[in-house]
């Protein structure tokens, strides 16, 4: 909290909530939402296309998601911190929520769809806010594209349709109350650091790439 307020001024979640949430969710809110369910796609989806399209780079995009994930982990043991929505909770940042990640109940009674969520499955960590896995997932995805499409002459094009992605997983979490911005650096470096280690890896491997 005191690293955003230092850097930007304000805390960007609480700007975002004090713009755009009304206490009521909204058609953008939905839409955030479904980005933010894109974190438990996006990875599977990209390891499929690798394993069909490039088997060697699939194994090191793995490879790149196991240490990413591991040192997540590992972090969240040794140093939990707060989303900024426990802030809120707390009093530190007065009106700031944790908007909902599934849709508000129909008043009517009906039963609607209801997204299936890793939540619902598990009890998450409240306190696993660094690094921000959501950041670093999307942005490992986005820097495995890049290695995809580099030599292809379409590739400016490619790149600047995927680094939506991150940004946009990164306007949602921010937005949510879930992470502050530093969370997210954090997540990108931690994401650089596994494939760097992993690319140092498969180099004095001599692993096909």
């Amino acid at each position: 909290m005191d690293a955003d307020k230092f850097i930007f001024g304000a805390v960007p979640s609480e700007s975002l909530q004090h713009w755009l949430w009304n206490g009521t969710q909204q058609w953008y809110d939905q839409v955030v939402l479904a980005v933010t369910r894109l974190h438990f796609i996006v990875p599977p989806l990209l390891a499929f296309a690798l394993w069909v399209k490039r088997r060697a780079l699939f194994y090191r995009f793995a490879a790149t998601m196991i240490a990413l994930s591991f040192a997540g982990a590992v972090t969240f043991l040794l140093f939990p911190a707060a989303p900024p929505w426990a802030a809120g909770e707390k009093g530190l940042l007065p009106g700031l929520i944790r908007i909902p990640h599934n849709p508000a109940p129909d008043p009517s009674g009906a039963h609607g769809y209801h997204a299936i969520s890793v939540s619902k499955l598990i009890d998450p960590n409240p306190y696993a806010a660094i690094p921000s896995l959501h950041a670093g997932y999307a942005f490992l995805c986005f820097l495995f594209v890049v290695t995809l499409v580099w030599k292809t002459r379409w590739r400016w094009w490619a790149l600047g349709v995927g680094v939506l992605y991150p940004l946009a997983q990164s306007f949602a979490v921010v937005y949510t109350g879930n992470h502050y911005v530093v969370d997210l650096m954090i997540g990108y470096l931690y994401a650089i650091a596994a494939l760097a280690g992993v690319w140092w890896l498969w180099r004095r491997w001599r692993l096909p790439a």
